[in-house]
């Protein structure tokens, strides 16, 4: 199944002109492929953890305390860890709290830090979706051999770093 937005892009950088004109077309369509795969990707992975009223976001953050020694975390910690945007940690850590899958717990000597600790309905949940969710991802990556998945894997964190690189000198 093509997606319009493949071709449409395709065919627009094979017509570049004006301030686009200096642009190397094979640099944008890596930008552009990145940004469409990760909608695509990002839209399955959502839609299947809706159904168990969970965002990319909150499975992502239940994960990292499931991780945790003692399931708990300090929020900056977890922002720090987020795969997925950590823009808005005390907002998802409040929805999780009103669902009874996380706990705002205090730290032991650190008034000012404050802590989030995975409840056992949270654990109880990411149980049942977490089988879900990899024969999910293992469906979402049948498609290349094991030699193109760390190939993958190889570039993409290439680009991580250039991005990365290119966003600190951006921020000085």
């Amino acid at each position: 199944m093509e997606d319009p937005r493949e071709t449409y892009y395709q065919k627009k950088l094979q017509q570049l002109d004006g301030p686009w004109a200096g642009l190397d077309a094979s640099c944008a369509l890596v930008v552009l492929g990145i940004l469409h795969t990760y909608d695509c990707v990002h839209g399955v992975l959502s839609a299947e953890l809706q159904r168990f009223g969970l965002s990319s976001s909150a499975y992502n953050l239940l994960t990292i305390l499931d991780k945790q020694e003692n399931q708990c975390l300090a929020l900056h910690e977890i922002g720090r860890l987020m795969v997925t945007s950590r823009a808005n940690i005390t907002g998802l850590i409040d929805s999780l709290c009103k669902k009874g899958l996380v706990a705002r717990v205090p730290h032991e000597s650190d008034r000012c830090i404050k802590l989030a600790k995975l409840l056992p309905a949270g654990r109880e949940l990411l149980q049942e979706v977490t089988p879900i969710h990899i024969q999910l991802i293992t469906r979402l990556t049948s498609a290349l051999s094991a030699e193109e998945r760390a190939g993958l894997v190889d570039l993409l964190k290439k680009l991580r770093k250039q991005s990365m690189v290119l966003g600190a000198s951006l921020v000085s």
